[in-house]
């Protein structure tokens, strides 16, 4: 072997490692556990969460302004709670609608 081509396949190996390295480090920033993949994942996760934080506001809001109707008394507000849970008034009477689906059938 010459000289010449001794000094050609010197930094070969050299080549060759930090290739290696930077495709590990490069795989570590991507897949691993702090790595691209999983802060992506991480803010959809957020995302649905303020989302979801959100609805809850919407619903705590709405519930509270119903809150403040029945303690204040407001009529339709208790009727319609108590209709909810089948109250009647008194001199009220109930009709029970029965449907086809209702009925029992026999078993053959």
């Amino acid at each position: 072997m010459r000289v010449s081509d001794q000094y050609k396949w010197r930094g070969i190996g050299r080549k060759a490692l930090m290739a290696a390295l930077l495709l590990v480090l490069g795989g570590i920033f991507v897949l691993g556990q702090r790595g691209l993949l999983n802060l992506y994942r991480l803010e959809r996760t957020g995302d649905a969460m303020r989302m979801k934080n959100d609805s809850l506001d919407t619903e705590i809001r709405i519930l509270s302004e119903r809150l403040d109707a029945f303690q204040a008394g407001d009529s339709l507000e208790v009727e319609r709670i108590a209709r909810h849970w089948g109250m009647i008034k008194p001199g009220e009477e109930v009709y029970l609608v029965k449907e086809e689906s209702d009925t029992l059938q026999p078993l053959p």
